[in-house]
């Protein structure tokens, strides 16, 4: 009596369909990641690049208290960015620090988003990768001719 043995073209068919398989799971997870990251970079309506924070200078004025060695420095709150290789600084108004602030923040949450996309791109295209070579076929056997007359 013969076993129930699997020949090895469909133990290789076996192990292609769950790496198949597999891969189709992680790229709906993939997609699932993807979509909420997405959804990040798109919520922000207003972003503004650089950072918000208290500086304490001299005014310059040689008559101001500032200016004097045991004088105390101003206290400004600035927004801090970086354009075309050159760190600029622009004070904040009292009334805008709050706004100004929250912009900043979307700013970063906005490129922590796009660099967790790109990534997670990278991963899908991984996985598709994966699942083509899971699915692939190999090319079909030659046709066999029969010896003695040709076709034309």
């Amino acid at each position: 009596m013969q076993g129930t043995r699997k020949r090895p073209s469909q133990e290789c068919a076996l192990a292609s369909a769950g790496l198949a398989s597999r891969q189709r799971q992680l790229l709906g997870q993939l997609c699932k990641e993807y979509q909420r990251q997405l959804s990040g970079v798109l919520r922000h309506r207003e972003l503004i690049k650089g950072y918000v924070y208290g500086l304490k200078t001299r005014c310059g004025n040689p008559t101001c208290h500032c200016a004097k060695p045991k004088g105390g420095l101003h206290a400004a709150t600035v927004l801090s960015w970086s354009e075309a290789g050159k760190t600029r600084i622009r004070s904040l108004a009292a009334g805008d620090q709050a706004r100004i602030r929250g912009l900043a923040e979307n700013y970063r949450h906005f490129r922590q988003c796009r660099v967790a996309l790109t990534k997670l791109h990278r991963q899908v295209l991984a996985a598709i990768d994966r699942l083509e070579q899971a699915l692939r076929l190999p090319p079909p056997p030659p046709v066999s001719r029969g010896k003695g007359k040709r076709r034309r």
